[in-house]
């Protein structure tokens, strides 16, 4: 087992946002196999969707769904016991299930102008991400976590106070708000899962975690080693923390150069 491991958002880190390519990280993505350095996806998509990405990558790793609402462990891991070898996954995760959220958002929305995508036709979401008429089916396959839009003026800190009333929080990603159960996050997830493959193996292992928006910061600030990559702007979130890597290049390709360096390869 090697002393690392990775926990990387998706779209515009490890993904280009606009065709969600990864070709510019395979010399990566390729060390990291030949290594055997688990790549943990730790990202806003739903378990169908990563299920399908990871073929794509061909790593076979835990997983964080959902900004960390759920995770999801394959059973031929080393981190899964005898009696779980006949699961293809073990699903790890307290948050509220999509029907009890929804039924909150419904609540929500005779106050506020908020649409989520439970409330859309896959042709929206395809309109709305750029996600191929799969994947886009797959992202309305959710289990603990609803992204939605404003359609008008709001009072974001209202909005809040009433989702926290209801044991929720909202999180603000690239695209989307996404309403999620409290206490739920991608550090929270991300630190969970090296505990447990730190117990496995009894040892320490640096974490490194990559990401580019609001949602990814409360990883990369909890992480050993927390990088940054920018939009295709060239503009780089305000995360405000002199200790977190900037990538020197957006999407995959930034994500690739950093991690050369910090892997020293």
């Amino acid at each position: 087992m090697n002393d690392y491991l990775i926990f990387s958002d998706l779209e515009g880190t490890l993904l280009r946002h606009d065709t969600h390519d990864f070709s510019e990280a395979s010399k990566v993505l390729k060390y990291l196999n030949d290594k055997r350095i688990p790549l943990v996806l730790a990202t806003t998509k739903t378990y169908s969707e990563v299920t399908s990405l990871q073929k794509k990558l061909n790593i076979n790793c835990p997983f964080i769904v959902e900004n960390g609402a759920g995770i999801f462990i394959p059973s031929g891991s080393v981190l899964t016991s005898d009696a779980q070898k006949g699961e293809s996954w073990i699903k790890i995760g307290s948050a509220k299930s999509y029907l009890e959220l929804r039924s909150c958002f419904e609540k929500l929305k005779r106050s506020y102008p908020i649409r989520g995508f439970g409330d859309m036709e896959v042709d929206e979401i395809i309109y709305l991400t750029s996600l191929d008429k799969e994947s886009a089916t797959h992202t309305k396959e959710r289990d603990f976590t609803e992204p939605f839009v404003i359609d008008g003026e709001i009072d974001m800190d209202s909005l809040k106070k009433d989702a926290q009333a209801e044991g929720l929080d909202i999180v603000k990603g690239k695209r989307f708000y996404h309403l999620i159960s409290q206490g739920h996050s991608k550090a929270k997830a991300m630190l969970h899962v090296a505990s447990l493959f730190e117990k496995h193996f009894a040892m320490k292992l640096i974490k490194i975690a990559l990401g580019d928006s609001e949602n990814d910061f409360s990883m990369l600030k909890s992480a050993d080693v927390g990088i940054l990559i920018p939009s295709y702007s060239g503009a780089y979130a305000d995360i405000n923390d002199e200790t977190i890597i900037k990538a020197p290049f957006a999407g995959p390709r930034g994500w690739n150069e950093a991690l050369l360096e910090v892997l020293d390869v």
